[in-house]
């Protein structure tokens, strides 16, 4: 929430692992640290959902999502890329 109250973004999880797969801010409010707060926010959900560990993740390309999850303590601990037959 912002100051007047409005969402401005929003945690998110998988349905296999207590994870942060994605973190929205929505565009007027980038920029301001609102991500900070949603991230503590999602672990904090998770934490009381009595997860025994949490973790972060996101696409490799998106460098300001993982920049985001390093100072709220989710260290890069993996690297994964998906790939397919077309």
């Amino acid at each position: 929430m912002n100051e007047s109250e409005e969402a401005v973004g929003f945690p998110a999880r998988n349905a296999y692992h207590p994870i942060i797969a994605y973190i929205g801010v929505l565009p007027e409010y980038r920029g301001r640290g609102y991500i900070d707060g949603i991230l503590a926010e999602g672990t904090r959900v998770l934490a009381g959902a009595a997860a025994d560990h949490i973790r972060a993740s996101t696409d490799v390309g998106n460098v300001p999502m993982a920049d985001a999850f390093a100072p709220g303590g989710y260290p890069a601990f993996e690297r994964l890329i998906n790939m397919g037959w077309t």
